[in-house]
C-alpha cells in the first residue's frame, strides 16, 4: 500500500480531470487510455473496464496511477505492453496485439488479448487499447498443452519399451535428437555419447551423409519401408521411416530390427504374404461377420478399387463398406450369410460406387472363417474382388452391337423383301410390254401404222427396265464399294441441256411449266465425272416430274457461288416443285435403299426405292452435299452443292461487241438480271423489262433517241402478251432492223417455223450462259453482207462407205450391232471372238479399217487380250486405229481397264444408237 499512498494528490486529480468518451461506456469490451510515458499513466477506462476488474472508478483512481502500479504483482506482463506500446510508437506501425494477464481486485486474473494504438491527442502521445476476455481460450490451450505433453511422455515411454531400435534426427543438420534403450545397446553406447552427433557418423561410421540416404523419399503420411545391411554393425536391419515433428525440428524416425530378431523374421513373412497378395489382381478385405459392414482389414489394391485414400475411408466412410452399391448392399449380405450356412466359397458379381461417383462392376467372392477358426477370435468373411468394369462393358458393347446388326439385317432382309415384291411388278410391266408388243407386231406384219406403234412402245418399255436394271447394278456397286469416279472436262452448258433434254418430254407430257436458269457461273467448265453429275440431276429432276401433278412447276437452278480456294469454284444446283412434298417422318429415310412413302397418290409410279439412296452415294463421293425442303402437299426443294475443278474459259469478249446495246425480256426478274450480268461480261450495256408491252416501248424510245438497240433477246412465254405476239409487234412498229433473239426452257422446235415467219432471227436454249451467247451474237456481227444468220443444224451422214471390225460372240447381239451400223451406212466386218478380230486385222490392207468396236467378254482371247494384242503388231496403223469398247459393264473401273488395255472409249450396252453415232463421228470423221 506504499505504491498506492505514494502517488496521491494534485497529479491524480489532473488525471481524473480527463474523462472517457461516452460512446466507449456502450461497448461490451474493456477499452482504457494511458499516457505514453515510462508508468502509462492512466487516463481514463470505459464501464466494461472496471466491471470487469470488479473495482469503481473512484476507488481505481484513489489506489493506482499507472499501469505499472496496477500490475505490480505481475510485472512480465507489464513489461510486454509498454514495450510494445513504445515499439509501436518508434516503428510508426501505431498497433498493438499481445495476450496478457489482467489482474483482478480479489486477487486472482484473467487472461485477455489487448489490442491497442498508439494516438496523439492535444499534442501528447497516449496508448488507447481495448481488452478482450480470453479466459476460455487460454484455459482450453493450456489443457491442450498439458494433454499433449501427457501424450509425448506417453509416446517416449512406447520408443523406450519399443524391443527394436529407435532413433531420431534433424532431417537438415542430420544430429541425433534421441535413441530409445536397444538403440543404445545396439550402438553399445550410451545416449550422451552420441546425442547431438552426426547420425551418419555414430551408426554408418561416414563423416559425410550417406549417398543411400532416405531423407528425400520419406512423408508425414506413409511409412518408407527397406533393408539395410550395416557393414560396421555387420548385421542385416529391416527399417521403417518416416517425418515427424520432434520439439519443433523436421526430424525423421527410424524403427528397425535386425535378421536375429523374431521382430525382423515376422516382417519378412508380411512382405512374402504382401507380395503374393500384390501378384494378385485385384483389391482384398476382411469383413466382420457380426453386422456384415465393417472392414476389419484390407490389402492389395482394395483402395484403389473403391478409389479412396485410407485417411478417407477410414474418415468419411468410417471403415464401413458402403461402397457398395445401394441396390446391390442386401444382396451382397444374403451371399455373405449363404457363405456362412453352407461354409463354401460363394463367387457373385456386384456394383460399387467410388468416391468420385463412377459405378464399377467386381466379380467377388466370399469365404467365412468363423471365431474359433479366427486367429484374433472374430468370426469374419475375407473377400477378393476383380474389376470386371470394362469387359462387361464390352461384352455389353458387342451384345448392343450385335443386337443392332440383328435388327439392321431384319431390317434390310425385309426392305429387300419388299423390295423383290415390288421389282417384280415393276420388271414384269416392261417385260409384259415388250412380249406383248412383240406378239401383236408379228401379227400385224402387213400394218406398217400399228407394227410402228408397237416398236415405239416396245423401245419405250425397254429403255424403262434398262433404266431399273442400272439402278440395282449401281446400288450393288455402291454396297460393294467398287464405284469409282472419272474425271474428265466437262461443259455446265452441255450438261443442262443434256439433262432438260431428258426430263422434257417426261415433263410435257404432263403440262409443267419448267423453268430452267443460271445465275452468275462465270466459270462454265470443269472437271468432274459427267455421267455421274448427270445422274444426279436427273434423278432429282425426273423425280420432280414425276411427283408434281399436271400443270405444275418445276425449276432447275444452276449458281456459282464465291469460292475461297484457287481453281476451284462452289456450285449449287437446286430443283423446286410444287407437287405433293413429304412428310418429317420419311425425310428422316428418304435416303435408305428400297424405302418410298406410303402415299395412294404415287402407288401407281414405277421405282425401286433406290434412286435417292444412289444420289446421296455419289453426292457423298464428290465430296459435296445435298440438302431437302419440303412440305407435305405444297412441294419439295433439293439443293445439291459441290466444289469443282474449274477450267479457265477462253476469251469471249472481242471488241466487236464492245459497247453494244442489248435489252433483254423476259417476265423472270432473276433471268433478266443473270442476262444482263452476262452481257456485262461480254462488254455489252444490257437492259431489261418483263413484259412484252413494255419492250415494244422500250425499243420504240431507244429509237426515236437514235439509240437503237443492236439486239433484242425475248423470252417465248410471258403473260398478257407472249414472245410471238411481241416479236410480231416490234416486226410491224419498227420493221426488221433490230435482231430478236428467242430463249426459252422449252422444245421450241414445233414452233420455229412460225417464230421465224413472224421475223424472230434465233434461238437459245435456257438456261443463259455467256458461252452460247456470245457464240451467237459474233454470229450476227460476222456476217459481212449486213443479212441475218438463222441458227439451224443440218444433218448429214459423215460415216457413209466407211469400213468397221466388230468383234462380238453373241450371235444376235452382233446382228442387232451389224444392223444398226449399216443404217448408218457403215461396211460392218464381224469376228466371234477376240483371237478372229486379232487375225482379221493382221491380214487387212493398211488403213482397211476404219474402226475396230471390241466386245470385252468373248471366248478364246477376251476383249482386252485382243486390244493389246492388235496394238502390238508391227504395223503403222495397229497403234492409230481406234478400238472402242462395246460392253455391258458400264462402271468407272471398266473405262480405267478399257483405256489401260490400249482402247480409245467406250460404249456401253444396250446400244444407244445417238451416243453409238456421236462417238463413231468422234474417231472416224
Amino acid at each position: 500500500m506504499i505504491m498506492e499512498t505514494e502517488y496521491t494528490g494534485q497529479s491524480q486529480t489532473n488525471n481524473s480531470s480527463i474523462s472517457c468518451p461516452a460512446a466507449f461506456h456502450t461497448l461490451n469490451t474493456g477499452v482504457i487510455s494511458c499516457a505514453l510515458d515510462e508508468g502509462l499513466t492512466f487516463l481514463w477506462g470505459n464501464t466494461s473496464f472496471f466491471n470487469r476488474i470488479g473495482c469503481s472508478e473512484q476507488e481505481y483512481r484513489r489506489l493506482y496511477h499507472n499501469l505499472k502500479q496496477y500490475y505490480a504483482d505481475y510485472p512480465e506482463d507489464f513489461q510486454k505492453i509498454s514495450q510494445a506500446a513504445l515499439q509501436a510508437e518508434t516503428e510508426g506501425s501505431g498497433h498493438v496485439k499481445l495476450t496478457v494477464r489482467l489482474p483482478l481486485m480479489e486477487g486472482s486474473f484473467l487472461w485477455i488479448q489487448l489490442s491497442g494504438s498508439v494516438l496523439e491527442q492535444t499534442g501528447s502521445l497516449v496508448f488507447q487499447s481495448e481488452l478482450s476476455d480470453v479466459d476460455v481460450l487460454m484455459a482450453e490451450k493450456e489443457e491442450i498443452t498439458r494433454l499433449y505433453q501427457q501424450k509425448r511422455q506417453y509416446f517416449r515411454w512406447i520408443m523406450d519399451t519399443y524391443p527394436g531400435n529407435i532413433y531420431i534426427s534433424d532431417m537438415d543438420t542430420y544430429e541425433l535428437l534421441y535413441l530409445n534403450h536397444n538403440a543404445c545397446e545396439t550402438l553399445k553406447k550410451i545416449p550422451a555419447q552420441v546425442l547431438g552427433h552426426k547420425c551418419y557418423e555414430v551408426i554408418q561410421g561416414r563423416n559425410a551423409p550417406c549417398p543411400f540416404c532416405t531423407n528425400d523419399k520419406l512423408r508425414e503420411e506413409e511409412d518408407y519401408d527397406w533393408e539395410f545391411d550395416n557393414p560396421v554393425l555387420k548385421k542385416t536391419f529391416i527399417i521403417k521411416n518416416r517425418t515427424i515433428n520432434w520439439e519443433g525440428h523436421r526430424a525423421r524416425i527410424e524403427l528397425s530390427h535386425d535378421m536375429q530378431s523374431t521382430e525382423y523374421k515376422l516382417a519378412k513373412k508380411d512382405q512374402e504374404k504382401n507380395a503374393i497378395i500384390q501378384a494378385i489382381p485385384g483389391g482384398f478385405a476382411r469383413v466382420d461377420a457380426h453386422d456384415m459392414r465393417t472392414v476389419l482389414w484390407y490389402g492389395g489394391e482394395f483402395l484403389n478399387l473403391i478409389g479412396y485414400t485410407r485417411e478417407e475411408f477410414e474418415n468419411e466412410l468410417h471403415s464401413q463398406c458402403t461402397y457398395v452399391h445401394p441396390e446391390d448392399i442386401e444382396r451382397a449380405a444374403a451371399i455373405m450369410d449363404s457363405s456362412r450356412k453352407n461354409g463354401k466359397k460363394t463367387v457373385a458379381e456386384g456394383r460399387i460406387i467410388t468416391r468420385d461417383g463412377t459405378v464399377k462392376i467386381l466379380t467377388m467372392t466370399y469365404t467365412y472363417v468363423s471365431a474359433e477358426d479366427s486367429w484374433d477370435g472374430i468370426a469374419s468373411f475375407y473377400s477378393a474382388g476383380i474389376d470386371v468394369t470394362r469387359e462387361r462393358m464390352e461384352q455389353e458393347r458387342q451384345r448392343k452391337a450385335l443386337e443392332d446388326a440383328y435388327q439392321a439385317s431384319r431390317i434390310a432382309n425385309d426392305a429387300k423383301t419388299n423390295f423383290l415384291s415390288a421389282m417384280s411388278h415393276d420388271i414384269r410391266t416392261p417385260m409384259n410390254a415388250i412380249m406383248g408388243m412383240a406378239v401383236i407386231a408379228q401379227s400385224n406384219l402387213a400394218n406398217p401404222d400399228k407394227l410402228k406403234d408397237c416398236l415405239s412402245k416396245i423401245s419405250t418399255s425397254s429403255r424403262h427396265l434398262l433404266g431399273l436394271i442400272n439402278e440395282v447394278l449401281d446400288m450393288s456397286r455402291i454396297e460393294s464399294g467398287k464405284i469409282n469416279l472419272s474425271s474428265e472436262v466437262v461443259s455446265l452448258p452441255d450438261l443442262m441441256e443434256d439433262v432438260i433434254d431428258i426430263c422434257r418430254p417426261m415433263s410435257s407430257q404432263k403440262h409443267h411449266k419448267l423453268f430452267i436458269s443460271a445465275d452468275h457461273v462465270h466459270h462454265e467448265k470443269v472437271v468432274t465425272d459427267l455421267g455421274r453429275l448427270q445422274q444426279v440431276l436427273v434423278n432429282l429432276l425426273s423425280n420432280a416430274v414425276k411427283y408434281t401433278p399436271d400443270g405444275g412447276t418445276i425449276s432447275l437452278r444452276l449458281r456459282e457461288m464465291p469460292s475461297i480456294i484457287q481453281g476451284r469454284g462452289q456450285y449449287e444446283f437446286i430443283v423446286t416443285d410444287n407437287g405433293i412434298g413429304m412428310s418429317e417422318d420419311f425425310v428422316q429415310h428418304i435416303f435408305e435403299p428400297f424405302i418410298r412413302a406410303e402415299d395412294s397418290r404415287i402407288s401407281k409410279i414405277q421405282g425401286t426405292g433406290l434412286g435417292m439412296t444412289i444420289t446421296e452415294n455419289i453426292v457423298r463421293m464428290m465430296n459435296g452435299t445435298i440438302e431437302i425442303k419440303t412440305r407435305l402437299g405444297e412441294g419439295s426443294q433439293f439443293i445439291f452443292a459441290v466444289t469443282f475443278e474449274v477450267c479457265e474459259d477462253e476469251e469471249l469478249c472481242r471488241g466487236e461487241l464492245a459497247g453494244l446495246p442489248v435489252l433483254v425480256v423476259d417476265d423472270d426478274q432473276i433471268v433478266c438480271e443473270s442476262a444482263s450480268e452476262l452481257l456485262k461480261e461480254l462488254g455489252m450495256r444490257g437492259d431489261w423489262v418483263q413484259s412484252g408491252s413494255e419492250a415494244v416501248t422500250r425499243i420504240a424510245e431507244a429509237r426515236d433517241k437514235g439509240e437503237d438497240y443492236y439486239f433484242v433477246i425475248l423470252d417465248w412465254q410471258m403473260p398478257d402478251m407472249d414472245g410471238l405476239d411481241t416479236v410480231r409487234a416490234i416486226r410491224r412498229k419498227l420493221g426488221s432492223d433490230v435482231p430478236i433473239i428467242i430463249i426459252s426452257a422449252y422444245d421450241y422446235s414445233e414452233i420455229e417455223e412460225e417464230f421465224l415467219l413472224a421475223g424472230a432471227d434465233a434461238f437459245i436454249a435456257k438456261p443463259l450462259f455467256k458461252s452460247r451467247m456470245a457464240c451467237t451474237l459474233h454470229k450476227f456481227c460476222r456476217s459481212s453482207t449486213g443479212e441475218l444468220t438463222v441458227l439451224t443444224e443440218q444433218t448429214q451422214s459423215f460415216l457413209t462407205g466407211r469400213r468397221i471390225l466388230l468383234a462380238e460372240d453373241n450371235e444376235l447381239n452382233r446382228e442387232i450391232a451389224v444392223e444398226l451400223l449399216q443404217m448408218q451406212g457403215l461396211v460392218v466386218e464381224t469376228a466371234e471372238d477376240g483371237q478372229q478380230a486379232v487375225e482379221k486385222f493382221r491380214l487387212s490392207g493398211l488403213q482397211e479399217y476404219n474402226c475396230i468396236l471390241m466386245d470385252i467378254q468373248m471366248p478364246v482371247m477376251d476383249g482386252y487380250q485382243a486390244t493389246e494384242a492388235i496394238r502390238a503388231l508391227p504395223r503403222a496403223d495397229a497403234k492409230n486405229i481406234p478400238i472402242l469398247a462395246l460392253t455391258a459393264n458400264a462402271f468407272a473401273s471398266d473405262l480405267g481397264k478399257a483405256h489401260n488395255a490400249g482402247m480409245n472409249d467406250h460404249i456401253a450396252k444396250p446400244i444407244d444408237l445417238e451416243h453409238l453415232v456421236g462417238i463413231l463421228k468422234r474417231w472416224i470423221v
